[in-house]
């Protein structure tokens, strides 16, 4: 959810300097114990990736990707400081078994003020968060628990996009496995709506099953969201 990073007032993170442990720890000890766990404090077999934030490029602040060189590093601590925050509450909670894996899912946006992939996009985002996880004081952050050995053995790498399936290799995928080796990534909210569909979605899926790194698409989406409206209307099945 979005709440504890911008939506909830008073509090929010963004008043918090853009560090969200205490907000994300919250909320998530709130999920591990309403149903996240089963009654031996395991995940519930549903779980397997648990997404911190949609599109923190556009929210965490709304200029990360267009403004100054703050922003990247201030959309940076918020991603680690709420991935320390789940951590601590799994902690916390004494969560055992298999664990859950983590993402966080950028835009397709170009970010121009990212140290690199200046004019690739969705990468600078990926590369950003990547640095974060891995020198978390360059972030002016100090983590509770080992952020970079979780991100390295949880981690999932993911972005939306409504660009054409043709686009995605030389766009993203062929910078993404050389510089993100090991770390597979996926397509959260995935649709060209002016594409013949059996088309585009055999191409995506035909780039899926040859590159390992890339897990595949979640197709956006299922049913139309009527109560968004607008431009929106155009991307459910039904």
């Amino acid at each position: 959810s979005d709440y504890p990073y911008y939506q909830q007032i008073p509090g929010n993170c963004q008043t918090t300097g853009f560090n969200c442990f205490t907000q994300v720890k919250a909320t998530y000890l709130l999920n591990l114990r309403k149903g996240f766990l089963t009654a031996d404090k395991r995940y519930h077999q549903a779980l397997r990736y648990m997404n911190i934030l949609n599109e923190p490029d556009l929210k965490m602040p709304a200029t990360a990707t267009t403004g100054g060189a703050q922003g990247p590093i201030q959309m940076g601590r918020a991603l680690i400081s709420g991935f320390d925050a789940i951590l601590d509450a799994e902690r916390e909670v004494g969560v055992n078994g298999p664990l859950i894996n983590f993402t966080a899912t950028f835009s397709y946006a170009i970010c121009l003020v990212c140290e690199r992939f200046a004019g690739k996009p969705a990468l600078g985002q990926i590369a950003t968060l990547d640095d974060a996880m891995r020198n978390p004081a360059k972030y002016g952050y100090a983590p509770r628990n080992d952020i970079t050995a979780a991100y390295v053995q949880r981690f999932v790498h993911s972005f939306n996009t409504q660009n054409p399936a043709t686009d995605l290799q030389h766009q993203f995928l062929d910078d993404y496995v050389a510089s993100f080796p090991g770390l597979p990534v996926y397509i959260g909210e995935y649709h060209r709506v002016p594409a013949n569909q059996t088309q585009d979605l055999d191409v995506i899926m035909a780039v899926a099953e040859n590159e390992p790194l890339f897990l595949g698409i979640s197709f956006f989406q299922y049913q139309v969201a009527y109560w968004k409206q607008g431009t929106e209307m155009d991307f459910g099945m039904f």
